[in-house]
């Protein structure tokens, strides 16, 4: 069943119960913004997601998607891995003097993650570089996929320093964080606190995607 098909028979279900989309996905305990990108992005839900959803509608999966025999034997199904997927934030991390990180992410769509970065499943999300204070290794309007797991070496992180969101290049040094930006024509900062208020760091780049 293609994602067309799946959410069309969803629709249609939530029409003869005289339900609403918001109320299926708060009685699933699933994000009613990311059912609905999943909707605009023709993707269907995680393989959890479309558990709970048919369990609300009060379908099986085998009833929804019509695969018994007329023997009553099930044929077997495998549910559609997304395993590789993670989704994009609509929020960009500034290569240049900081950007204002928003109370709230939205998710702007998902990408399909390479085969050695799926031991981090869990821990990966991708957002945007604002900015040209990482050039030459990063532009204005790539894409990021970093983790979530925090500093572990020297490297490129999403951080967030005094409020606003970065991706810089972390150095430890004995007194603290150098916060370095590729581009010479922007000075290095350094931070001697360790406190969260200060500087957070979220997780390690480790792909970048951009247009040739």
């Amino acid at each position: 069943m293609e994602a067309s098909e799946f959410w069309d028979k969803v629709k249609k279900t939530l029409l003869e119960q005289g339900k609403s989309f918001d109320w299926l996905c708060n009685e699933a305990g699933v994000s009613v913004q990311v059912m609905r990108n999943r909707i605009y992005k023709e993707r269907i839900p995680s393989v959890d997601d479309t558990l709970s959803l048919l369990n609300v509608l009060g379908f099986t999966v085998e009833e929804f998607y019509g695969l018994k025999t007329s023997g009553n034997q099930v044929k077997e199904f495998v549910m559609p891995d997304n395993s590789n997927q993670i989704p994009v934030f609509d929020q960009s991390f500034s290569a240049g003097f900081g950007q204002f990180v928003p109370d709230s992410d939205c998710i702007d769509g998902y990408i399909t993650i390479p085969d050695d970065l799926k031991r981090y499943k869990g821990h990966l999300a991708a957002s945007k570089v604002r900015g040209d204070s990482m050039e030459p290794t990063l532009h204005d309007g790539d894409t990021l996929i970093c983790d979530d797991l925090g500093y572990k070496e020297d490297g490129i992180y999403v951080i967030i320093y005094k409020g606003k969101g970065y991706v810089k290049r972390l150095q430890q040094t004995a007194s603290g964080v150098k916060i370095i930006s590729d581009n010479p024509a922007y000075a290095p900062m350094e931070e001697n606190g360790t406190s969260d208020d200060l500087l957070k760091v979220i997780g390690k780049v480790h792909y970048v995607l951009h247009k040739i």
